[in-house]
Protein backbone atom coordinates (compact mmCIF):
# COMPACT_ATOMS: atom_id res chain seq x y z
CA UNK A 1 0.00 0.00 0.00
CA UNK A 2 1.27 3.58 -0.94
CA UNK A 3 -0.14 6.75 0.51
CA UNK A 4 0.17 10.41 -0.04
CA UNK A 5 -0.22 13.46 2.09
CA UNK A 6 -0.82 16.69 0.14
CA UNK A 7 -0.22 19.60 2.60
CA UNK A 8 0.07 23.50 1.91
CA UNK A 9 2.90 23.83 4.29
CA UNK A 10 5.02 21.48 6.76
CA UNK A 11 6.45 24.64 8.65
CA UNK A 12 5.78 23.95 12.08
CA UNK A 13 5.54 27.59 12.60
CA UNK A 14 1.91 27.54 10.49
CA UNK A 15 0.36 25.47 13.44
CA UNK A 16 -0.93 21.91 14.38
CA UNK A 17 -1.70 20.67 10.72
CA UNK A 18 1.83 20.84 9.91
CA UNK A 19 2.75 18.74 13.12
CA UNK A 20 -0.18 16.68 12.10
CA UNK A 21 1.06 15.72 8.99
CA UNK A 22 4.40 14.65 10.77
CA UNK A 23 3.72 12.57 13.18
CA UNK A 24 0.76 10.87 10.74
CA UNK A 25 3.86 10.28 8.34
CA UNK A 26 5.64 8.47 11.25
CA UNK A 27 2.68 6.37 12.49
CA UNK A 28 1.47 5.07 8.79
CA UNK A 29 5.39 4.27 8.26
CA UNK A 30 5.72 2.06 11.96
CA UNK A 31 2.16 0.38 10.54
CA UNK A 32 4.30 -1.23 7.19
CA UNK A 33 2.55 1.35 5.20
CA UNK A 34 4.58 3.42 2.61
CA UNK A 35 3.71 7.22 2.84
CA UNK A 36 5.28 10.80 1.52
CA UNK A 37 4.18 13.99 2.40
CA UNK A 38 4.11 17.07 -0.65
CA UNK A 39 4.11 20.31 0.15
CA UNK A 40 4.99 21.44 -3.16
CA UNK A 41 2.49 20.54 -5.63
CA UNK A 42 4.92 17.72 -7.54
CA UNK A 43 4.17 16.18 -10.76
CA UNK A 44 2.55 12.53 -9.23
CA UNK A 45 1.22 12.00 -12.77
CA UNK A 46 3.31 8.82 -13.28
CA UNK A 47 3.09 7.37 -9.89
CA UNK A 48 0.37 5.12 -8.25
CA UNK A 49 -1.02 5.69 -5.31
CA UNK A 50 -3.90 3.69 -2.96
CA UNK A 51 -5.21 6.73 -1.34
CA UNK A 52 -4.68 10.31 -1.01
CA UNK A 53 -4.78 12.53 2.37
CA UNK A 54 -5.77 16.16 1.62
CA UNK A 55 -4.89 18.37 4.10
CA UNK A 56 -6.93 21.74 4.77
CA UNK A 57 -9.26 23.58 2.15
CA UNK A 58 -9.04 26.07 -0.19
CA UNK A 59 -5.69 25.55 -1.57
CA UNK A 60 -3.85 23.30 -3.75
CA UNK A 61 -4.06 20.25 -2.46
CA UNK A 62 -7.72 19.43 -3.05
CA UNK A 63 -7.39 20.28 -6.47
CA UNK A 64 -4.77 17.98 -7.30
CA UNK A 65 -6.37 15.19 -5.71
CA UNK A 66 -9.33 15.64 -7.56
CA UNK A 67 -7.51 15.98 -10.79
CA UNK A 68 -5.59 12.35 -9.97
CA UNK A 69 -8.86 10.99 -9.29
CA UNK A 70 -10.57 11.85 -12.34
CA UNK A 71 -7.23 11.11 -14.19
CA UNK A 72 -6.27 8.24 -12.86
CA UNK A 73 -9.24 6.81 -10.45
CA UNK A 74 -7.06 7.78 -7.63
CA UNK A 75 -9.23 7.83 -4.28
CA UNK A 76 -8.50 10.51 -1.43
CA UNK A 77 -10.07 11.77 1.77
CA UNK A 78 -9.86 15.37 3.28
CA UNK A 79 -9.16 16.55 6.63
CA UNK A 80 -10.84 20.01 7.23
CA UNK A 81 -9.00 20.09 10.30
CA UNK A 82 -11.28 22.94 11.29
CA UNK A 83 -12.02 24.72 8.31
CA UNK A 84 -15.26 24.31 8.60
CA UNK A 85 -16.28 25.69 11.67
CA UNK A 86 -18.83 28.27 11.77
CA UNK A 87 -16.76 30.51 14.30
CA UNK A 88 -14.92 32.07 11.29
CA UNK A 89 -18.55 32.65 9.08
CA UNK A 90 -19.39 34.67 12.69
CA UNK A 91 -16.38 36.34 13.23
CA UNK A 92 -15.20 37.15 9.11
CA UNK A 93 -18.45 37.10 7.14
CA UNK A 94 -16.53 39.16 4.22
CA UNK A 95 -14.21 36.81 4.16
CA UNK A 96 -16.39 33.85 4.60
CA UNK A 97 -18.79 35.27 1.86
CA UNK A 98 -15.66 34.92 -0.34
CA UNK A 99 -15.02 31.07 0.66
CA UNK A 100 -18.89 30.57 0.19
CA UNK A 101 -18.50 31.55 -3.99
CA UNK A 102 -15.10 28.93 -4.02
CA UNK A 103 -17.09 26.82 -2.42
CA UNK A 104 -20.14 27.01 -5.03
CA UNK A 105 -17.06 27.07 -8.02
CA UNK A 106 -14.36 24.57 -6.74
CA UNK A 107 -14.44 22.97 -3.02
CA UNK A 108 -17.85 21.36 -3.16
CA UNK A 109 -16.72 19.12 -5.66
CA UNK A 110 -13.71 18.52 -3.72
CA UNK A 111 -15.74 17.54 -1.07
CA UNK A 112 -18.02 15.47 -2.77
CA UNK A 113 -15.92 13.28 -4.81
CA UNK A 114 -13.57 12.50 -1.55
CA UNK A 115 -13.85 8.63 -0.10
CA UNK A 116 -14.57 10.13 2.77
CA UNK A 117 -14.27 14.20 5.03
CA UNK A 118 -12.43 13.01 7.72
CA UNK A 119 -13.09 14.95 11.21
CA UNK A 120 -11.20 15.17 13.90
CA UNK A 121 -13.67 14.92 16.98
CA UNK A 122 -17.55 14.32 16.85
CA UNK A 123 -17.50 18.03 17.49
CA UNK A 124 -16.23 18.88 14.21
CA UNK A 125 -18.39 16.87 12.31
CA UNK A 126 -21.69 18.35 13.97
CA UNK A 127 -20.14 21.48 13.16
CA UNK A 128 -18.89 21.32 9.86
CA UNK A 129 -22.70 20.83 8.52
CA UNK A 130 -23.51 24.53 10.10
CA UNK A 131 -21.06 26.16 7.56
CA UNK A 132 -21.29 26.64 3.64
CA UNK A 133 -24.08 25.46 0.87
CA UNK A 134 -24.23 22.69 -0.26
CA UNK A 135 -22.71 20.56 1.96
CA UNK A 136 -22.68 16.85 0.94
CA UNK A 137 -20.30 14.41 1.80
CA UNK A 138 -18.86 10.99 3.45
CA UNK A 139 -18.44 11.64 6.84
CA UNK A 140 -15.94 9.59 9.18
CA UNK A 141 -15.03 10.32 12.95
CA UNK A 142 -10.82 9.31 12.38
CA UNK A 143 -9.86 11.09 15.38
CA UNK A 144 -6.17 12.60 15.08
CA UNK A 145 -3.21 12.97 17.49
CA UNK A 146 0.12 13.04 18.25
CA UNK A 147 3.08 10.37 18.31
CA UNK A 148 4.61 9.06 21.94
CA UNK A 149 7.31 11.62 22.91
CA UNK A 150 10.50 10.79 22.13
CA UNK A 151 13.60 11.81 24.43
CA UNK A 152 14.87 11.82 27.30
CA UNK A 153 12.86 13.19 30.47
CA UNK A 154 15.61 14.28 32.86
CA UNK A 155 17.54 15.90 29.78
CA UNK A 156 14.77 17.56 28.66
CA UNK A 157 13.42 19.32 31.90
CA UNK A 158 17.08 20.03 32.80
CA UNK A 159 17.85 21.66 29.39
CA UNK A 160 14.07 23.74 29.60
CA UNK A 161 15.10 25.10 33.39
CA UNK A 162 18.79 25.86 32.11
CA UNK A 163 17.81 28.28 29.41
CA UNK A 164 15.06 29.80 31.32
CA UNK A 165 15.88 29.71 35.17
CA UNK A 166 12.98 31.46 36.16
CA UNK A 167 10.82 28.75 36.11
CA UNK A 168 12.78 26.81 38.71
CA UNK A 169 10.77 26.33 41.70
CA UNK A 170 7.74 27.86 40.61
CA UNK A 171 4.43 26.52 39.79
CA UNK A 172 4.46 26.86 36.16
CA UNK A 173 1.08 26.94 34.24
CA UNK A 174 1.67 26.89 30.45
CA UNK A 175 0.27 28.01 27.36
CA UNK A 176 1.89 26.85 24.19
CA UNK A 177 0.92 27.85 20.52
CA UNK A 178 0.22 31.23 18.13
CA UNK A 179 -1.12 34.48 19.24
CA UNK A 180 -4.75 35.45 18.00
CA UNK A 181 -7.21 36.75 19.02
CA UNK A 182 -9.33 33.59 18.84
CA UNK A 183 -6.83 31.96 21.52
CA UNK A 184 -8.56 34.18 24.27
CA UNK A 185 -4.97 35.27 25.76
CA UNK A 186 -6.69 38.23 27.12
CA UNK A 187 -9.17 36.36 29.49
CA UNK A 188 -6.15 34.57 30.29
CA UNK A 189 -3.96 37.24 31.29
CA UNK A 190 -6.72 39.18 33.00
CA UNK A 191 -7.36 36.07 35.32
CA UNK A 192 -4.05 35.53 36.15
CA UNK A 193 -2.51 39.08 37.19
CA UNK A 194 -5.56 39.52 39.30
CA UNK A 195 -5.49 35.80 40.95
CA UNK A 196 -1.76 34.79 41.04
CA UNK A 197 0.60 34.97 44.22
CA UNK A 198 3.79 34.46 44.82
CA UNK A 199 5.56 31.33 43.44
CA UNK A 200 3.29 31.18 40.29
CA UNK A 201 4.26 31.15 37.31
CA UNK A 202 2.40 31.57 33.65
CA UNK A 203 4.72 30.75 30.64
CA UNK A 204 3.78 31.92 27.56
CA UNK A 205 5.87 30.15 24.89
CA UNK A 206 4.53 31.80 21.41
CA UNK A 207 5.91 33.21 17.65
CA UNK A 208 6.98 36.47 18.69
CA UNK A 209 6.23 38.57 15.27
CA UNK A 210 7.30 41.85 15.45
CA UNK A 211 4.99 42.47 12.47
CA UNK A 212 1.68 41.29 14.38
CA UNK A 213 0.38 44.42 16.42
CA UNK A 214 -1.67 42.27 18.40
CA UNK A 215 1.23 40.04 19.43
CA UNK A 216 3.27 43.51 20.71
CA UNK A 217 0.10 44.79 22.29
CA UNK A 218 -0.33 41.64 24.76
CA UNK A 219 3.72 41.71 25.15
CA UNK A 220 4.35 45.09 25.94
CA UNK A 221 1.10 44.95 28.62
CA UNK A 222 1.92 41.40 30.19
CA UNK A 223 5.75 41.01 29.79
CA UNK A 224 6.21 42.61 33.22
CA UNK A 225 8.56 39.88 35.48
CA UNK A 226 6.74 41.34 38.36
CA UNK A 227 3.18 39.44 37.05
CA UNK A 228 4.98 36.43 37.31
CA UNK A 229 4.64 36.38 33.20
CA UNK A 230 7.60 34.31 31.12
CA UNK A 231 7.38 35.08 27.17
CA UNK A 232 9.61 32.29 25.96
CA UNK A 233 9.04 32.83 22.43
CA UNK A 234 8.18 29.57 20.20
CA UNK A 235 9.78 26.32 21.80
CA UNK A 236 10.44 22.94 19.83
CA UNK A 237 12.21 19.65 19.95
CA UNK A 238 13.69 19.00 23.69
CA UNK A 239 13.32 22.03 24.74
CA UNK A 240 9.44 22.46 24.06
CA UNK A 241 9.16 18.83 25.69
CA UNK A 242 10.94 20.28 28.81
CA UNK A 243 8.21 22.79 29.01
CA UNK A 244 5.27 20.29 28.41
CA UNK A 245 6.95 17.83 31.36
CA UNK A 246 7.80 20.76 33.90
CA UNK A 247 4.96 22.02 33.80
CA UNK A 248 1.74 21.52 36.48
CA UNK A 249 -0.56 22.19 33.81
CA UNK A 250 -1.29 23.32 30.35
CA UNK A 251 -4.23 25.86 29.57
CA UNK A 252 -5.75 26.47 26.32
CA UNK A 253 -8.26 28.91 26.63
CA UNK A 254 -9.63 29.20 22.82
CA UNK A 255 -13.01 30.66 21.89
CA UNK A 256 -12.60 28.17 18.26
CA UNK A 257 -10.29 24.91 18.32
CA UNK A 258 -10.76 22.44 16.11
CA UNK A 259 -8.73 20.09 18.36
CA UNK A 260 -5.65 21.42 20.08
CA UNK A 261 -2.25 19.12 19.05
CA UNK A 262 -0.88 20.70 22.14
CA UNK A 263 -3.93 19.27 24.38
CA UNK A 264 -2.36 15.87 23.34
CA UNK A 265 1.23 16.13 23.92
CA UNK A 266 0.45 17.31 26.86
CA UNK A 267 -1.60 14.54 27.79
CA UNK A 268 1.31 12.26 26.64
CA UNK A 269 3.55 13.28 29.29
CA UNK A 270 0.82 13.29 31.95
CA UNK A 271 0.62 17.22 32.37
CA UNK A 272 -3.47 18.22 32.82
CA UNK A 273 -5.04 20.62 30.95
CA UNK A 274 -7.20 23.43 31.46
CA UNK A 275 -9.57 24.38 27.80
CA UNK A 276 -12.76 25.68 26.84
CA UNK A 277 -15.54 24.26 25.93
CA UNK A 278 -14.89 25.13 22.42
CA UNK A 279 -11.39 23.02 21.90
CA UNK A 280 -13.34 20.62 20.36
CA UNK A 281 -12.10 17.49 22.15
CA UNK A 282 -13.39 19.18 25.57
CA UNK A 283 -15.62 15.90 25.13
CA UNK A 284 -12.44 13.34 25.82
CA UNK A 285 -11.00 15.42 28.44
CA UNK A 286 -14.37 15.26 30.26
CA UNK A 287 -15.01 11.73 29.96
CA UNK A 288 -11.22 10.85 30.58
CA UNK A 289 -10.91 13.09 33.60
CA UNK A 290 -7.93 14.91 32.21
CA UNK A 291 -8.37 18.06 33.34
CA UNK A 292 -11.14 21.27 33.56
CA UNK A 293 -13.85 22.20 31.38
CA UNK A 294 -15.08 25.84 30.66
CA UNK A 295 -16.88 28.15 28.95
CA UNK A 296 -14.65 30.63 26.53
CA UNK A 297 -15.83 34.01 28.99
CA UNK A 298 -13.68 35.68 31.54
CA UNK A 299 -15.80 34.11 34.57
CA UNK A 300 -15.40 30.33 32.35
CA UNK A 301 -11.03 31.06 32.46
CA UNK A 302 -11.21 32.24 36.18
CA UNK A 303 -13.16 29.08 37.37
CA UNK A 304 -9.89 27.50 35.32
CA UNK A 305 -7.33 29.43 36.97
CA UNK A 306 -9.18 29.09 40.46
CA UNK A 307 -9.01 24.84 39.99
CA UNK A 308 -5.23 24.71 39.01
CA UNK A 309 -4.24 27.55 42.48
CA UNK A 310 -6.24 25.08 44.63
CA UNK A 311 -4.35 22.23 43.40
CA UNK A 312 -7.06 20.60 42.00
CA UNK A 313 -5.08 19.01 38.86
CA UNK A 314 -2.45 17.36 40.66
CA UNK A 315 -4.31 14.15 41.44
CA UNK A 316 -5.28 14.30 37.19
CA UNK A 317 -2.00 12.99 35.80
CA UNK A 318 -2.60 9.40 35.29
CA UNK A 319 -5.82 10.59 33.57
CA UNK A 320 -4.26 12.75 31.19
CA UNK A 321 -1.73 9.92 30.07
CA UNK A 322 -4.77 7.38 29.97
CA UNK A 323 -6.50 9.46 27.93
CA UNK A 324 -3.24 10.23 25.30
CA UNK A 325 -2.87 6.43 25.13
CA UNK A 326 -6.46 5.36 24.45
CA UNK A 327 -7.95 8.46 22.66
CA UNK A 328 -4.96 10.65 21.64
CA UNK A 329 -2.49 8.70 20.03
CA UNK A 330 -1.48 9.16 16.13
CA UNK A 331 -1.93 5.53 15.73
CA UNK A 332 -5.33 5.35 16.33
CA UNK A 333 -6.22 7.66 13.25
CA UNK A 334 -3.56 6.30 11.15
CA UNK A 335 -5.51 2.62 11.34
CA UNK A 336 -8.91 4.35 10.36
CA UNK A 337 -6.67 5.86 7.64
CA UNK A 338 -5.14 2.89 6.64
CA UNK A 339 -8.86 0.81 6.65
CA UNK A 340 -10.45 3.33 4.81
CA UNK A 341 -7.58 3.03 1.95
CA UNK A 342 -8.11 -0.76 2.16
CA UNK A 343 -12.13 -0.34 1.89
CA UNK A 344 -11.45 1.46 -1.43
CA UNK A 345 -8.69 -1.09 -2.88
CA UNK A 346 -11.35 -3.82 -2.43
CA UNK A 347 -14.19 -2.47 -3.50
CA UNK A 348 -11.80 -2.04 -6.67
CA UNK A 349 -11.55 -5.75 -6.79
CA UNK A 350 -15.27 -6.25 -6.69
Amino acid sequence: MNILQLVHSTDFKTGGVARAVADLEIALTELGIKNQVDDNAHNHSKDKFDLIIVHGLWQWPGVKALKLKRSHGTPYIVFPHGMLDPWFKANNPFKHFKKQIYWLFKQYSIIKNSSAVCFTTEVERQLARKTFWPYRCKEKVTGLGVASPQGDKIKQTELFEKKFPDTKNKKQLLYMGRVHPKKGLDLLFSSFVKNSKQGDLLVIAAPLSKKCRYTQKLYEKYNNPGKNILWTGMLDGDIKWGALRTANALILPSHQENFGMVVAEACSVSTPVLITNKVNLYQEILHYDAGLVERDDQNGVDNLLRGWFSGKLESKKQNAYKCFKEKLHISRAAEKIIAIARENKQSEIV
